[in-house]
């Protein structure tokens, strides 16, 4: 009985060990955000928005630089609607800073992914935001 009291405590111990590790790495995440807001033209295939939101997680996240990845479509609820600004995919990419951005700008499968997709986006309202998480 003692001895199952014991192993379950060190059972609990590396429970906790593990939650605070993962804990810690999350708050490493990385500081350089950037985010992309894409509408498509009238004329893209009515498909391409889940084309592109597919392949953001399965190219985009696979660049050596990008630390996560965020895409889809807006959220059916959430902010109020006044202030809502329409838009087709949002996506959000972390990398731990601008070299990392670069790398991931220049990396092959980033430029893949914008001359497949890139006919279907309307450039004009194309918006990118870069920024640096100041979370101290």
């Amino acid at each position: 009985m003692r001895y199952n009291r014991v192993l379950g405590l060190a059972l609990a111990g590396l429970v906790l060990c593990a939650a605070a590790a993962q804990a810690r790495e999350e708050q490493k995440m990385a500081p350089l955000v950037h985010c992309v807001i894409f509408r498509m033209k009238k004329d893209a295939p009515a498909d391409a928005v889940d084309q592109v939101i597919a392949d953001c997680h399965k190219m985009l996240a696979k660049i050596r630089s990008v630390r996560s990845v965020r895409a889809g479509k807006p959220a059916k609820t959430g902010t109020d609607e006044k202030l809502k600004k329409p838009f087709d995919v949002g996506l959000l990419v972390l990398c731990d800073d601008v070299a990392g951005l670069k790398a991931y700008i220049e990396d092959p499968l980033h430029k893949e992914f914008v001359a497949k997709y890139g006919k279907y986006f309307d450039i004009e309202q194309l918006q990118v935001f870069d920024f640096e998480d100041q979370k101290k």
